[in-house]
């Protein structure tokens, strides 16, 4: 008789558009894991294209294997009985189904956003605080485990170029081409427009960095429907400047970019894809180093991490519900302070 393969942890993905299937790619990646349920209302997205984002990373297949796929959140949490799942749907499903599956003792990665406001965050949070069977929330915020951040985290926290005297970060795209028409995601009561999906990626890793800003100075673009284009905010933590900027205003020929200019006291750190050296260390003596990264990026690295927290293992704490929670808090703050044009302390 052949041994079973001993399967620690049950998956299922829950949202089977781009990021549903990025998840799933990944998970299967996992030793250990196994991907047991997949659930989308929508049972049109099990044979579509992939659309959005970074094609390259999400599985493209229509043969899951042995994996049971349901239209029914509820169902498919009694049936398949998944130990963790990965929540890929549209952002005001967050909270609803969240709070399902970790009342069920079911463990939740969840996707960025976190939730609409950070009140509807705290909810979740609570939730988790609460959950039996030792259910953990994770809060899907990449770029606190993609490579070319995980290089600046250390050199912040170690002061090996001293103090951060500055920094700013960047990120602009076209409009989502998978959210025109009447798709929930061009209705910024529904997304959270280009704050809270695009701009709260760096606004977290700011976060991450430095911590809660005391405060936050923000501008904004609008359109003509009044949602928001553009967004540049100053942080205030206490020291060095630091500001970063988002748009969905950009034209198809730009492109996606995402980038940052870190001044230390004896070095500057660029993250700029159109340079000949994408990732580069400017020091006060000696040569440009470019430093050597690891492989991967931070969806695999998100995932990982989540496992090894669920398996009981000890590593290194990257993100909690809290500080995710925080980070929309600081998005809601840049969001009142661009429409009031006033200062907004946190």
């Amino acid at each position: 008789m052949a041994k079973q393969e001993k399967v620690l942890k049950r998956v299922a993905i829950v949202g089977f558009g781009f990021m549903g299937r990025m998840h799933y790619a990944n998970w299967k990646k996992v030793k250990g894991a196994k991907v047991v349920a997949l659930c989308d209302k929508d049972t049109a997205q099990f044979s579509a294209p992939v659309q959005g984002g970074n094609q390259a990373g999400a599985d493209a297949s229509t043969d899951f294997g042995d994996a049971v796929i349901y239209d029914d959140f509820d169902r498919m949490l009694v049936e398949a009985k998944p130990d963790v799942i990965s929540l890929t749907l549209p952002t005001p499903l967050h909270v609803p189904l969240t709070l399902k599956a970790l009342q069920a003792g079911v463990s939740v990665l969840c996707e960025k956003p976190m939730a609409l406001d950070a009140a509807a965050c705290g909810q979740m949070v609570k939730a988790a605080q609460k959950a039996p069977n030792g259910a953990r929330l994770m809060i899907a915020q990449c770029l606190r485990f993609w490579p070319c951040y995980v290089f600046l985290k250390k050199l912040v926290d170690s002061g090996k170029y001293g103090k951060v005297v500055a920094a700013s970060f960047r990120r602009y795209s076209a409009p989502p081409g998978w959210g025109k028409g009447k798709s929930w995601f061009s209705d910024e009561s529904k997304s959270g427009g280009v704050a809270l999906d695009l701009h709260i990626h760096d606004t977290d890793i700011v976060n991450y960095l430095f911590g809660l800003p005391k405060a936050v100075t923000s501008a904004a673009a609008y359109a003509q429907d009044g949602s928001m284009q553009y967004i540049s905010t100053l942080y205030d933590v206490g020291g060095a400047a630091v500001t970063a900027e988002g748009s969905w205003a950009m034209t198809p020929t730009l492109g996606f970019e995402a980038s940052y200019i870190v001044t230390f006291e004896k070095a500057v750190v660029v993250l700029d894809a159109k340079r000949e050296k994408p990732l580069c260390v400017y020091p006060l003596k000696g040569e440009p180093l470019v430093p050597k990264l690891a492989a991967g990026d931070g969806y695999e690295y998100e995932i990982r991490w989540f496992m090894d927290v669920l398996c009981g293992k000890t590593v290194p704490c990257v993100t909690t519900p809290e500080q995710s929670r925080d980070s929309v808090r600081i998005v809601d703050a840049e969001k009142k302070s661009a429409k009031t044009g006033k200062t907004v302390r946190l």
